[in-house]
């Protein structure tokens, strides 16, 4: 006779079939995220995360691209207590450079480890408890999706149309994939009035000659591609666009390429500072991009380490540095025989041009406040920790970026990392196994122009080139193509290779785990950062007569200030308010019914306020303390 199963055990096995099916869809979502993901793949990853964890985390479009791709955001944090907009929040954003994937994925595996550990990792629970993660994985992914095109050109911009060369005409001389590898690199042209020579100790390297030490020129380097339209340059005005992470309002390149037609002009950088704007509660950013103050932190003076970038590639992008200067404004000599010549090597070694057009005669503060500077340095040796990224990829100055906008003008720690370093050994990467060369995935290239990096820097052989070249060699990773000979259809006989589009500014997609991972402890050890605003004591004294003195220490026991020198100094940090919530007549003496001061250290320091009222026993006052990045508090007060 067959048993019957009780309703009851009927639903246990339901409730432990459905955890079961909740497991493995997380599982599921962790295993893919070990590669390079295109727009529909994430976005499906995202909302796969949101799904399994609804209790603690949501999706949101904060705006469309110019091709119609939503720009994700995920909130995670615990929807009981605080409003969620009212606790300290952290923003995470990602993929300012289209090229920049690594910054993506890092991001989504952020994501999932905060999601994943909510429930097993005391530190995690707490985070996300007490605060609130803001995280944008894609902020350019129409720029993102070109990595994904069957021609890899490594683009940085968006699809927003530019006229590269001044010439009226919108995108019509973009690379050309001329030996059909599907892969734009670079063509070395011999040139009896060129400038560079082969590097005798790195032949797959240029550098410039140096006349004092007999050296002669020979080569003039280009992007791979033809001149579509005429007038004497090549690649000077591809499809697109602008670079998202120059387009933000500090530092800002005026009329640099790529940096766009004004401040904030773009539907990515429009969509994130309207809504950044609206967060004031956010007090830590962690940026992914392709700048630094996180491996190396500011010095003692408040400077950045310089970007090093790859000497190849700016010279290449020198070929055309002087497009804008012919163009509409000024047609005289234009073309092959014209000015291009008279320049010499289509401009190389020369210094990019702003088309004429005057800058603004006041510069932006570029100088770290030195009040600020230990917490920039303590982030940067707990990350380095945690990372074991101890040695700068190929990156470049930070003109526009919008870490530098959400320090210098929001007021708040914000860093820029790359996510990821050239180590080239174990030692360097605190052990870790260096990755297999076969498991690559898909990356990026710093391949299009590169504005707030001058031209002449490419020139002076002051880059990371041989750094980079020897790290690609150590880790077995193919990230050059060997020159080969090609018949070009102007130049003749020429010599195409370099770098390719993929692993200058991403490393293998064996790494994403890992890096992944680690960036999620860092996160959750910044959120343990916080400035923690709290009401610690309170003492009433009745002097009788009805008259009551009210005493009250607030204290901040987080580690951060309530808010930075430099978010005084800008002004972009509300003070912290104190409120006696009673009527204004029926304070005698002593402090306002509103107070605000301007900024308290933390690790336990203290603000004393005292009150001399008007009342009667048994009434009972609220006071309350509210701190734009450290969080809100409030007390009953009963008099007696």
């Amino acid at each position: 006779m067959k048993k019957k199963v009780s309703t009851v055990a009927k639903n246990k096995l339901v409730i432990l079939a459905i955890a079961a099916m909740l497991i493995t869809m997380q599982t599921i979502v962790a295993q893919n995220l070990s590669g390079y993901h295109n727009y529909n793949d994430m976005t499906k990853e995202l909302k796969g995360l949101v799904n399994a964890n609804k209790s603690i985390s949501k999706i949101e479009s904060i705006g469309k691209t110019i091709e119609g791709r939503d720009i994700w955001l995920l909130t995670i944090g615990n929807q009981q207590g605080t409003l969620i907009d009212e606790k300290p929040g952290m923003l995470i954003g990602a993929n300012y450079e289209g090229d920049h994937l690594i910054g993506s994925e890092i991001s989504l595996t952020i994501i999932n480890y905060l999601l994943e550990n909510y429930n097993s990792d005391e530190a995690v629970k707490k985070s996300i408890d007490e605060h609130v993660y803001y995280i944008i994985p894609r902020i350019n992914p129409d720029g993102a999706e070109r990595m994904f095109d069957n021609i890899k050109t490594g683009r940085k911009t968006n699809m927003s149309p530019y006229d590269g060369d001044n010439d009226g005409r919108m995108d019509e001389d973009g690379p050309d994939d001329l030996n059909k590898d599907g892969l734009i690199t670079m063509m070395r042209v011999k040139d009896e009035n060129g400038i560079y020579m082969i590097d005798p100790d790195e032949p797959r390297l240029m550098k410039k000659a140096d006349p004092q030490k007999g050296e002669t020129g020979l080569y003039s380097i280009y992007w791979e591609g033809i001149d579509n339209d005429n007038d004497g340059f090549i690649n000077e005005d591809p499809v697109g666009g602008v670079d998202i992470n120059r387009n933000f309002q500090h530092e800002y390149p005026y009329f640099q390429d790529d940096a766009g037609w004004h401040m904030v002009s773009e539907k990515e950088s429009i969509a994130l500072m309207s809504w950044v704007i609206k967060h004031r509660n956010i007090a830590i950013m962690l940026n992914f991009g392709e700048s630094d103050n996180l491996i190396i932190p500011p010095n003692a003076k408040g400077i950045l380490s310089s970007g090093n970038g790859i000497d190849l590639i700016n010279i290449a992008n020198n070929s055309f540095s002087d497009a804008s200067k012919v163009g509409m404004v000024n047609t005289e000599g234009r073309g092959r025989y014209g000015s291009w010549m008279r320049m010499g090597r289509g401009g190389q070694g020369s210094e990019a041009s702003s088309g004429g057009r005057q800058r603004p005669s006041r510069t932006a503060e570029t100088t770290f406040g030195r009040a600020d500077l230990d917490y920039f340095s303590k982030a940067s040796e707990k990350y380095k920790e945690l990372t074991g990224i101890s040695k700068q990829p190929p990156l470049r100055d930070p003109a526009g970026a919008f870490f530098q906008y959400a320090y210098f003008q929001f007021g708040v720690l914000s860093f820029s990392t790359p996510g990821w370093g050239i180590n080239d050994s174990k030692a360097d990467t605190g052990g870790r196994e260096k990755p297999e060369a076969n498991e690559r995935g898909r990356a990026g290239a710093e391949r299009t122009r590169v504005p707030g990096i001058s031209p002449a820097s490419g020139s002076t052989n002051k880059g990371m080139d041989r750094d980079f070249i020897n790290y690609l060699d150590n880790n077995n990773i193919k990230g050059f193509v060997e020159w080969n000979s090609f018949t070009h259809p102007e130049f003749g006989k020429v010599e195409i290779g370099g770098f390719t589009p993929y692993e200058i500014n991403n490393p293998p997609a064996t790494e994403i785990a890992r890096l992944g991972e680690a960036h999620g402890e860092f996160a959750v050890w910044l959120s343990g950062l916080y400035a923690n605003i709290k009401i610690a004591k309170t003492e009433v004294i009745n002097h009788g007569g009805g008259l009551f003195r009210i005493k009250a220490e607030i204290e901040n026991s987080g580690f951060l200030p309530t808010s930075l020198s430099q978010g005084v100094t800008s002004r972009s940090v509300k003070p912290t308010m104190v409120q006696l919530e009673v009527e204004p007549e029926a304070i005698i003496s002593g402090s306002s019914k509103t107070s605000f001061f301007q900024a308290l250290d933390g690790s336990g320091n203290r603000q004393k306020y005292e009150w001399l009222i008007k009342g009667k026993a048994g009434d009972k006052i609220d006071l309350k303390v509210v701190a734009q990045k450290a969080g809100t508090d409030r007390v009953s007060i009963t008099l007696k």
